[in-house]
């Protein structure tokens, strides 16, 4: 098997880089222990949550407060200074909805990318 057999010839003391730069064996079985592991970056590049889930979420949440807190503090406080408030919220809500869209976009780049190092790398060493 190719894979096997780049990794026989990596841990051969000859083995070069790039001509000049030469790797202990040392050096050169942590690089094969590594690859071995490469699949442990994947809880940190795939989220386990769902963000749009939390957005919608999110978005309930403000709706309700706005709802209840009008409801709640007709009598009680300046009406002006809870409708500046609650306009706030929702504004600070737009910019986290598109700063979320704008984030699951890059997610998927980012894990795109992250699965063609791995087959890449799968092609000449042991990858898990």
């Amino acid at each position: 098997m190719r894979k096997i057999k780049l990794a026989d010839a990596i841990l051969n003391e000859n083995f070069e880089l790039d001509g000049d730069n030469k790797y202990s064996t040392v050096d050169k079985q942590h690089f094969l222990e590594r690859c071995k592991k490469y699949s442990k970056y994947k809880e940190s590049v795939y989220r386990s949550s769902n963000l749009k889930e939390q957005l919608a979420e999110i978005k309930d949440l403000i709706e309700t407060a706005e709802k209840l807190t009008i409801q709640e503090t007709e009598n009680w406080f300046d009406s002006v200074t809870v409708q500046r408030h609650l306009k706030q919220m929702k504004e600070s809500y737009k910019v986290l909805e598109k700063t979320g869209k704008e984030l699951m976009g890059l997610q998927q780049r980012f894990e795109a990318s992250y699965e063609d190092i791995g087959e890449i790398l799968n092609k000449y060493y042991e990858v898990s």
